[in-house]
């Protein structure tokens, strides 16, 4: 009996989570409230407080719970670093576009959290994981020589975030046809990481 509580508990908070998800992701952090999480989840205020004391954390809790159950990026084998680093900067762009629960989330952290300091630090960890994949990414490419070793690692590894956001903007903003838009997004990346075997001018 006692397994079949936890089991019911842990179902109910991930209602919960799943709730909050379309809540936050429509109203942002300061308008979603407390009852609007037990409306959509279809259970009492008094349930969903029993599980979280209040919205901070039921936001907390979904941003991690999805963040832990997004597949991480698996590198291929068969490519080279640099092939890699665009396969890896194209799912970032699409994880920012296209609809699922990481989706939202990245939205909500984005757009809809205000200055809450614990939210801006989980967005701040998201964007620490990137830095680090794009940054193991380009220290295998100068292992296997697609990178000089004397580049300025700093400096590309900030271009390759740019390109990911450069990438995004034209893709979300632009008057593009779904088709077209990935089309196109393959077409930058693949220019973009192309210049990164050309020497950097210095100013």
């Amino acid at each position: 009996m006692a397994r079949k509580t936890k089991e019911d508990a842990q179902k109910t908070r991930d209602q919960i989570l799943d709730a909050a998800e379309q809540v936050f992701y429509r109203k942002g952090f300061t308008l979603a409230t407390m009852a609007d999480i037990a409306e959509a989840a279809q259970l009492s205020r008094g349930a969903v407080y029993g599980h979280y004391k209040g919205k901070l954390e039921v936001a907390t809790a979904m941003t991690e719970h999805v963040i832990q159950h997004t597949s991480p990026f698996q590198a291929d084998p068969a490519l080279s670093a640099l092939a890699n680093l665009k396969q890896y900067c194209l799912q970032e762009v699409r994880s920012y576009i296209d609809p699922s629960p990481i989706q939202r989330v990245l939205f909500f952290l984005y757009v809809g959290i205000d200055d809450t300091p614990e939210l801006l630090q989980l967005r701040f960890n998201w964007e620490k994981k990137r830095i680090t994949q794009i940054n193991q990414l380009l220290t295998l490419a100068i292992t296997h020589q697609e990178l000089p070793t004397d580049i300025d690692f700093d400096l590309i590894s900030l271009y390759c975030q740019s390109v990911i956001e450069g990438v995004f903007s034209i893709v979300y903003f632009g008057s593009m046809s779904e088709s077209e838009r990935w089309q196109r997004a393959e077409q930058l990346c693949t220019y973009s990481l192309q210049r990164l075997s050309m020497p950097f001018s210095q100013p």
